[in-house]
């Protein structure tokens, strides 16, 4: 008799101990009892004879392991240093369909012929040393640092051309499902689209399940997906690209909070193929590996067809001014010459908050301890995190006055403003509220490169990579409010999302950026006015070292929530007893947001030198327990 561990998408480690009368490779799906229903598990590791009665396997599933030896290791690593359920981890990984369907998956590895269209553009003498000097027999990581518009896609698409010429894979990671429409074009040109497979959680459990398959199986060879595509099986893969690298989106937030980005290079490596990391920002830490000789540093420092970068100008802001006169001069000016002008907001919503004129008060969210934002196109207070809704309320609930306010600037009163300067232009907004509908983005997107979009008005989205040739103004409403996270990324993500989004214009011809603020002295004048992210992460380096901030070490997290505040801190306390003098602990404080979907919070940081040593130490002494949670390298501290 054998006896194997059989691990489910739950949250659990390891799994359950079933016998079988044959031996079973390790990665299959089987059918097995589980709480009287029939379930389907991955037999994840063999066990010895238990000292307990065991139920037996009923069934094996496909004709082969759906999972290899690789992949396992990964998960399990993973798990282990992200203080994760491997079951959860497991979930993450793979279709639902896997868990659901009891039909057997064809696993059969398949021939196709590849079609490469040839590259309509010469490359300049940068970005052919790129492309001669990455090996693809090796494991290396390769940071391609470029200016915004130098031809980054083009040189790993030149590399995917290599790849798929030798008979391997490709996988493209992108930060946003807002972005795999436009990769898609772009590769579509290049590769016949019979290759392309995309994987990102917009899609139907179906569609997910097939594409999954079909890369599998080798019937399409380029993958273009978000983080969770870095779960794929990479057997044949021969490069894996990050794109925009420093985007967070790569981090998952929610449990398990794995990094796609480091997976991918953990995997790359135990491979032996490389990774290619493009951004024309890099984050703080990767560009110190590039220094230190971790990564290999290439620089695309012009753009192509020799055009200059944007000029960028900074125009003070009067008392409640939302535009100047010299920025709306210069909106007139670019639609003159039929050129879109885009416009980054902080916010979206119509104002930040509401607030009572007599007695102070400011509308929060009941579930979170933030306050509500007022959306003018429904007439609501809605939370950003819960996404609760609520009706805009006649008299103020603490002193019952009716005076009540709205107060900051939002995306939607920014579309409002614009509107009513300029009532015959076509004016749309761009965020997470706008492109929430289905086909939304694609719509936004296609109108605005056919030239049929005169103001585009959007948050953050706006910086992601978008190529857009219509763009000949960028302006940013105001500077200052994009600084406010509380964190110690809150500088390096504020300049990166102002360069990005600044390079937006200008991609085919000259091109300007306005950046309003409220100060005479802005902040980082001189990085941006000069594009110079460069300057930026060497002083930033300096100043992280002072602090031992990463990457001169790692944050390890630990938030408890619990439903009743008093409970809530006597677990972080209880934690913060059991591992001072360990580790090195700061706090306990509250969070940022410190009531989060009814739940309050607090949290310890532990700055750590030995992270694997650390984690071993949490997993000995705290494990897992309910109300805890672990954030290991953060990206946000909310």
């Amino acid at each position: 008799m054998f006896y194997y561990y059989v691990l489910f998408p739950l949250a659990i480690n390891g799994g359950f101990v079933y016998e079988s009368k044959q031996e079973i490779e390790l990665g299959r799906r089987v059918v097995v009892d589980f709480k009287s229903k029939k379930r389907i598990g991955i037999v994840w590791k063999e066990s010895q004879k238990p000292e307990y009665e065991t139920k037996e396997i009923l069934s094996l599933l496909d004709d082969r392991a759906i999972l290899n030896e690789e992949f396992i290791e990964t998960l399990k690593f993973f798990s282990f240093y992200y203080l994760s359920y491997e079951g959860l981890l497991l979930r993450s990984s793979l279709p639902k369909r896997i868990f659901s369907t009891f039909e057997d998956i064809e696993l059969k590895k398949e021939s196709v012929e590849v079609s490469i269209n040839p590259s309509a553009f010469e490359l300049t003498e940068e970005q052919k040393k790129i492309v001669e000097s990455i090996s693809l027999n090796s494991f290396s990581v390769n940071l391609i640092f470029g200016v915004t518009g130098s031809g980054k896609t083009e040189v790993y698409l030149r590399l995917i051309d290599k790849v798929l010429e030798s008979g391997k894979k490709a996988i493209v990671l992108v930060p946003e499902i807002a972005l795999t429409p436009q990769y898609i074009e772009i590769f579509k040109e290049r590769f016949d689209e019979s290759l392309i497979s995309v994987i990102h959680s917009r899609l139907t459990p179906r569609q997910r399940f097939l594409n999954w398959i079909e890369f599998n199986n080798s019937r399409k060879r380029i993958l273009i997906g978000t983080r969770s595509a870095v779960f794929v099986n990479f057997s044949d893969v021969g490069i894996v690209v990050v794109d925009e690298e420093n985007d967070e989106s790569y981090k998952q937030e929610s449990e398990p909070t794995y990094n796609a980005k480091d997976i991918a290079i953990y995997r790359a490596k135990k491979l032996n193929i490389p990774v290619v990391l493009s951004s024309a920002t890099p984050s703080v830490e990767s560009f110190y590996k590039a220094e230190e000789g971790k990564f290999r540093l290439f620089r695309l420092t012009k753009r192509v067809m020799e055009l200059e970068l944007p000029k960028v100008e900074f125009v003070k802001l009067e008392d409640k001014e939302m535009f100047s006169d010299y920025t709306i001069e210069a909106i007139k000016e670019t639609l003159k010459e039929n050129k879109t002008v885009a416009v980054l907001v902080n916010r979206r919503g119509f104002a930040e908050y509401m607030v009572c004129e007599d007695c102070g008060y400011v509308f929060l969210c009941p579930n979170c301890s933030v306050s509500l934002t007022y959306h003018k196109e429904d007439n609501s207070l809605r939370c950003h995190w819960c996404e609760a809704r609520f009706d805009i309320p006649s008299v103020c609930p603490k002193c019952g006055s009716a005076n009540l306010s709205i107060r900051g600037v939002g995306s939607e009163k920014v579309v409002e403003a614009l509107k009513s300067i300029f009532p015959d232009k076509t004016i749309e907004r761009f965020d997470r509220d706008s492109t929430s509908k289905k086909g939304e983005f694609e719509r936004i997107i296609t109108a605005l490169r056919e030239g049929r979009i005169d103001i585009l008005v959007g948050t953050q989205m706006l910086s992601k990579g978008h190529d857009i040739s219509k763009i000949g103004l960028v302006v940013v409403a105001e500077l200052e409010s994009l600084f406010v996270m509380p964190d110690f990324r809150a500088t390096e993500r504020a300049l990166s999302l102002i360069i990005q989004t600044a390079g937006r214009s200008g991609r085919r011809e000259a091109g300007q950026v306005i950046i309003q603020t409220v100060s005479d002295s802005p902040p980082f004048e001189e990085y941006i006015r000069n594009h110079d992210f460069e300057s930026f992460l060497k002083s930033e380096i300096a100043t992280r070292k002072a602090f031992l901030y990463p990457p001169f070490s790692r944050i390890i997290r630990i938030i408890a929530e619990k439903r009743k505040k008093d409970a809530a801190y006597e677990l972080i306390c209880d934690v913060k007893s059991k591992i001072e003098g360990k580790l090195n602990v700061v706090g306990p404080t509250r969070c940022p947001i410190f009531k989060l979907r009814n739940r309050y919070r607090y949290h310890l940081l532990i700055k750590s030198f030995s992270a694997l040593k650390d984690i071993s130490i949490l997993r000995e002494i705290i494990g897992f327990k309910d109300g805890i949670h672990f954030d290991v390298d953060p990206v946000n501290f909310f």
